[in-house]
């Protein structure tokens, strides 16, 4: 059927942090570093992403930059 779109299943699809809602272009808020296993990544959606302060690598802070 020409009328027919496949999803694409290559784009992630998470939740967002502060309003819940799924969606399908999110933006990484935060990485949550962990000492006893793998960290995550905090994702919120488009709309709510502003809400947030700029995103800062841990890393970057221990280099002192």
């Amino acid at each position: 059927m020409s009328g027919d779109r496949t999803p694409d299943r290559s784009s992630p699809v998470r939740m967002c942090v502060r309003c819940e809602r799924v969606t399908d272009e999110p933006v990484l808020v935060h990485e949550v570093h962990s000492a006893s296993g793998p960290g995550w990544n905090v994702y919120a959606c488009r709309g709510c992403a502003p809400e947030f302060p700029p995103h800062v690598d841990v890393f970057d802070l221990l280099r002192g930059g």
